[in-house]
């Protein structure tokens, strides 16, 4: 058997501390990163996950209860693969519960950012559709509201030859 990942003593101050605060984490990263649990979280398998939570850390069916909402006795089903979650909610909450990072695809991330924004399109007062052009930015400060719009001065004309030269 493999030596825990976190004491009693510390599994037990994480406990109380995510009670004060909900995001303190109750499992060592090491937990998260271990590769069966990085696939029962991905496959949304709880009861592997149960499984390795009771086997890489001294936590009770009782703890577990406690920090995701459950009972014990479906703590102790699901541990022994006589029940599985299916509700996504529910699920969630187990996760939550329990810690988990959240994974990178389920941030609310821009889907445009990473992209740029040099011009912005807009009508002016007098109705005309004007091309402004904007310092280089990421799309979400783009975006974003600022109660006073800055303005910045249109670039320079180029000062290389005209191409094609004009006949």
């Amino acid at each position: 058997m493999p030596a825990p990942l976190i004491t009693r003593a510390a599994l037990k101050a994480a406990i109380t501390a995510r009670e004060l605060n909900p995001h303190h984490p109750v499992f060592p990263t090491e937990f998260w990163t271990h590769p069966v649990v990085v696939r029962a979280v991905a496959r949304l398998d709880t009861t592997t996950l149960i499984r390795q939570a009771r086997t890489l850390t001294p936590i009770t069916q009782e703890q577990l209860a406690h920090l995701t909402g459950l009972t014990q006795a479906t703590v102790s089903r699901i541990e022994h693969g006589r029940t599985q979650l299916r509700d996504l909610d529910r699920i969630h909450t187990l996760l939550t519960g329990l810690g988990a990072p959240q994974p990178p695809a389920l941030r609310r991330t821009d889907p445009l950012d990473g992209y740029t924004v040099r011009a912005v399109i807009a009508d002016n007062p007098d109705g005309h559709t004007v091309v402004l052009h904007a310092p280089t930015q990421s799309i979400t400060e783009a975006l974003t509201h600022t109660p006073k719009p800055v303005a910045t001065p249109l670039p320079p004309p180029p000062t290389h030859p005209e191409w094609p030269p004009p006949r």
